[in-house]
């Protein structure tokens, strides 16, 4: 870079008036202009040359300024439009937020997951347990009812008993309960039910991977459920929000849907190769 160049990089944009160029400018470039040696480009004749054209520091400096001032352009009507559409959709993305509150999705979902770990640690098991029994839903004509609030369960020797004389109008509705829900085929006696502990066969094992697939497919449809629900609120709000911020939503919505459906899929199958081993 020429030191005249330097020189008019190092000029303070206050240095230069509108006018006219300040004394000590001047004289600096006169001194340029006159160095021994500068070379033809900047010195002819006492005067500044470039290019065998006249040279104004002066008008080169306020230049520089114009073109600073120049490059602050206001901003174009399609820019406007632009930001103010991008506002717009932030709005709207946040009307919608309020309306679907994710982390409350992801909650729910998480306690769908819960719910089916229980199940399979109360449910499918190898060893006699009176859990499985318990929390069987009963049908009567009064409501439904978990069977534990209906009987007292035990297991004796080999064989699980289930003491109705608390509730022995429902002695009927537990039996279809066993035969239906859990495929066993009690024996009644008096206000008492008793039901074979079975041997660990392999058929005893396909029916606990049965019984894995049933659990599963319960808490997918809890998961269906609970999509549905968001969605519902999505689209009754179509006439207020923007359809891209609905559509938006919606895939995140599906989104989590799909990570929990999943989740589900790996808990039944860990259990099934489990029961199966």
């Amino acid at each position: 870079m020429s030191r005249f160049a330097r020189l008019c990089r190092i000029v303070p944009s206050g240095a230069v008036k509108s006018h006219y160029a300040s004394k000590r400018m001047v004289v600096a470039v006169n001194s340029l202009c006159r160095v021994p040696g500068a070379g033809p480009g900047l010195q002819n004749g006492g005067g500044c040359w470039v290019d065998n054209k006249p040279f104004s520091l002066t008008t080169q400096c306020m230049k520089k300024v114009k073109r600073k001032v120049s490059n602050k352009r206001p901003q174009s009507k399609k820019g406007r439009e632009v930001d103010e559409e991008d506002e717009d959709s932030d709005e709207d993305e946040n009307r919608v937020e309020e309306l679907v509150d994710m982390e409350l999705l992801k909650q729910e979902m998480e306690e769908a997951i819960k719910h089916m770990q229980i199940e399979l640690t109360k449910n499918v098991t190898l060893r006699p347990s009176t859990a499985v029994y318990e929390d069987l839903n009963i049908e009567t004509p009064d409501g439904k009812f978990p069977l534990n609030q209906l009987s007292q369960i035990a297991i004796q020797g080999p064989v699980v008993i289930i003491n109705m004389s608390a509730s022995p109008q429902y002695i009927k509705d537990v039996d279809d309960a066993m035969r239906k829900e859990l495929n066993l085929n009690p024996q009644i006696n008096g206000t008492m039910l008793t039901i074979p502990i079975p041997k660990i066969t392999t058929e005893y094992r396909n029916e606990m991977v049965e019984r894995v697939k049933k659990i599963a497919e319960n808490s997918k449809e809890v998961i269906r459920h609970i999509r549905s629900k968001y969605v519902k609120v999505l689209n009754s709000n179509k006439e207020e929000e923007s359809e891209d911020a609905i559509f938006e939503y919606t895939n995140k919505i599906n989104a989590k849907v799909k990570i929990y459906t999943d989740k589900i899929t790996d808990l039944a199958m860990k259990r099934s190769k489990e029961i199966k081993a």
